[in-house]
């Protein structure tokens, strides 16, 4: 086959085809905004505030520049490495981490964003070119909180001192944005002084980890994404099942996916655990070192007695006795409800750190308010007496009616003006979080929530003591900026319509977009009065946000131009013709043959063989394409593309048809492959869906099924191209002819599909 790389670039520019492609993300999320992107320097002048997410809340510029270097090192003060005093109080965690750990974080960010290997020693001495890690803070600096820390960039070498080890690791992330940012050619920094603190104590990260199974290595990218703006809370729930209706409106209730991610190995729970994803307690321990590495603590969450289908569809008797109760809730006149919840929370509890734990209960039948009441009392006492812990719940008192009051101890996350009231609550001695809908709601794929959160709302209107960001002044609907009773807030993913919607790597993307914004307000509120404009500050964010160390999901692999990778085996090898030298690896008995008919040359694939690339996947906008012959007999699910996120497959329950599968979940194109046939396979994401081509022709696009009981439809989707293999690793590959595979790193059209396949191939008569 020709080449079709570097002539098709030229040719697409001079032709009169192009696509315009509807972008996912509100309008208000991106920018053309000519920003600086570079940590610049003015000789001879005070050096302005460097650019970090959140803002510093003080600086002193001063004049010069400090330069990383490679004699560099990460001095940790001896007299804290292990730790200091104040760690131990100011965190829900137990053994929290220290600064040699902190240190040993930063070490490996610096290592992944610069390329320089820096040492990490402990010493009381540093030099000019050394980054001093030290506490004490409290002590020159007594109104300092205690996750505060000074910054100090000068002729000495950079020094942060803080008040306790978690503030000094806050005081890394702004070292390593400000390295992010610098000029590559000589990372240098502003000299100056900051001293930076929180407003808020807790900067959270919720999600629903119940209703889409992500796997460990996924949640240790959120915990990382988090950190590097100075989140310093994860909140994961547990369980929960989709939106059930009551029983005489959905009799098979019971049938509905659910989830639990505990796995305990004590059977009389053990049976609980979902088989997609789950975890055991090695699992969490190994995770929660991992995140205290990164300045986070972990509020667990087991959600009962509403949101429980988990346990009843297991126990049937343990629902409400009539229809209309909804299945998922658990019937609390029955004590053997008590007793299983309590028996559960005891198998458990002791997995975890975390001194607070959240209780749910939420979203329960409010003709039970009382019975509600007393089961969150009940618990409040059960962990105080037993564990000596706190626990929190979701704001239900409005919906929950009653007489029994709900003790003023338990923390709140509110959620929604209809099911509680933040500033009742604060009048009634109760410790509140703000993840009021739908402001701080990311909920994919629902009309009710954001999809994409709109940052520049959060950025300019949204702030942890606003409630109703349409009537910010009326203190009947939202709380002081310096109420005592206000802990903080944070952003909420929730996952109500399951895993099918979103994939992985486009739930990242939604994530990743919105924790930004959220980070700024988090730590400063409205009381930095130098904040730059949206328009300024959204473009230097999205360049901290693609090069975040130790995050593979954003999946935009680097590419010199809009070809990532052309393969056309005329050189009897994967060799990459786009610009980017991204060659393959035949394995396995893969082999490149004349394909016959004068047609060239062609990759051949048995079930065993398949090419390696070096690249994993690619998220939207992509497009990917291939020529494609198959045998007449094939392996079930015979792959022709893989990797960690996902398949192309040709899938022969019924007929050979193209399928996709996605986190577990296949989704059916019905295209149907003939054998020994040449047929061209490409597809195309953007706009919050994927456009399949058979044969040059767009034919149909990605689609789940939406089974939420007040939509059943059809709906488009955005799959991640799966990229690191044609055929399979596993011994499944797609046996035949594979010619002319390409990856865009932009959405095609129709017309230019045609123009792609047909003019730069002789694959086909």
């Amino acid at each position: 086959m020709r080449r079709v790389g570097v002539v098709l670039l030229a040719a697409l520019a001079a032709s009169s085809v192009f696509c315009v492609s509807a972008n996912p993300v509100p309008a208000s999320t991106t920018t053309a905004a000519a920003t600086p992107t570079k940590c610049v320097v003015k000789r001879g002048q005070p050096n302005p505030t460097p650019f970090v997410i959140p803002s510093l809340q003080e600086w002193t510029g001063s004049k010069g520049e400090w330069t990383l270097k490679k004699t560099t090192r990460i001095v940790v003060d001896p007299a804290y490495a292990e730790g200091g005093s104040l760690d131990a109080g100011n965190t829900f965690m137990a053994n929290p981490s220290n600064l040699k750990q902190y240190a040993a974080s930063f070490q490996s960010d610096i290592k992944e964003a610069t390329g320089f290997d820096v040492e990490v020693v402990v010493s009381s001495d540093y030099a000019k070119d050394d980054i001093y890690l030290t506490l004490g803070a409290e002590a020159s600096d007594p109104s300092l909180n205690h996750e505060g820390y000074l910054l100090d960039i000068d002729n000495k070498g950079i020094s942060i001192q803080a008040v306790t080890s978690r503030g000094a690791f806050w005081g890394t992330r702004s070292l390593l944005q400000m390295l992010i940012l610098a000029d590559e050619n000589n990372y240098a920094l502003p000299r100056g002084h900051a001293r930076d603190f929180p407003n808020y104590n807790e900067r959270k990260f919720m999600q629903d980890i119940a209703r889409k199974p992500i796997p460990m290595s996924d949640l240790k990218e959120y915990a990382t994404l988090t950190s590097f703006y100075k989140f310093n809370t994860l909140h994961h729930h547990y369980n929960d099942n989709p939106a059930v209706r009551v029983k005489d409106l959905m009799p098979d209730w019971a049938t509905k996916y659910t989830g639990f991610r505990l796995r305990s190995d004590n059977p009389t729970y053990s049976k609980y655990a979902s088989e997609d994803v789950s975890f055991t307690k090695q699992d969490l321990r190994e995770f929660q070192d991992f995140i205290k590495a990164h300045g986070l603590d972990l509020i667990p969450e087991i959600d009962t007695p509403a949101h429980s289908l988990c346990f009843t569809k297991f126990h049937p008797d343990w629902t409400i006795q009539n229809g209309t109760a909804r299945g998922d809730w658990m019937d609390l006149g029955n004590q053997e409800v008590w007793d299983f919840v309590e028996g559960l929370w005891t198998e458990v509890v002791g997995w975890f750190d975390s001194s607070e734990i959240s209780i749910g209960a939420d979203e329960y039948d409010p003709t039970r308010g009382d019975l509600a009441r007393k089961f969150v009392n009940h618990f409040h006492d059960f962990f105080a007496t037993n564990f000596n812990r706190t626990i929190r719940m979701w704001g239900s008192d409005v919906r929950l009616p009653g007489t029994i009051e709900i003790d003023s101890d338990i923390h709140t996350d509110h959620w929604d003006w209809t099911y509680s009231n933040p500033v009742d609550l604060v009048k009634r001695g109760h410790k509140v979080s703000n993840l009021n809908a739908p402001d701080s709601y990311l909920v994919p794929r629902t009309a009710a929530y954001w999809d994409y959160i709109d940052d520049r709302k959060i950025y300019e209107l949204w702030e942890p003591w606003v409630f109703d960001v349409l009537d910010k002044t009326n203190t009947s609907r939202n709380l002081s900026p310096d109420e005592p009773l206000l802990t903080g807030g944070g952003l909420a993913n929730w996952n109500d319509f399951l895993g099918e919607s979103v994939t992985r790597v486009e739930l990242y993307d939604r994530v990743s977009k919105a924790v930004g914004a959220f980070g700024e307000k988090l730590w400063a509120g409205s009381k930095n009065i130098d904040r730059i404009s949206y328009d300024k500050w959204a473009p230097l964010a999205k360049k901290l946000r693609e090069n975040i160390p130790g995050i593979t999901l954003t999946r935009r692999p680097e590419s010199k131009g809009q070809y990532v990778i052309s393969y056309d085996f005329e050189d009897g090898a994967a060799k990459d013709s786009s610009e980017n030298g991204y060659d393959g690896t035949l394995n396995n008995g893969a082999k490149v043959v004349d394909a016959g008919d004068g047609y060239g040359k062609a990759l051949q694939l048995s079930a065993n063989s398949y090419v390696s690339t070096p690249l994993e996947s690619i998220a939207y906008p992509y497009a990917v394409g291939m020529w494609i012959k198959p045998d007449a007999n094939q392996a079930p699910n015979a792959v022709i593309l893989e990797s960690g996120d996902g398949k192309l497959l040709i899938s022969n329950s019924t007929s050979p048809t193209i399928t996709f599968e996605q986190d577990g979940h296949q989704y059916d194109t019905q295209i149907i492959m003939q054998p020994n046939e040449w047929a061209h396979i490409a597809f195309s994401a953007f706009g919050g869906k994927t456009d399949v081509f058979y044969n040059m022709r767009r034919t149909t696009f990605v689609n789940y099924y939406n089974s939420r009981w007040d939509l059943l439809q059809n709906e488009t989707m955005v799959v991640t191209a799966p990229i690191r293999n044609i055929g399979s690793a596993s011994g499944n590959s797609m046996a035949g002819l594979v010619d002319g595979f390409f990856v865009m790193d932009r959405e095609v059209c129709a017309g230019e599909m045609a123009f792609v396949a047909k003019h730069y191939s002789n694959a086909l008569p």
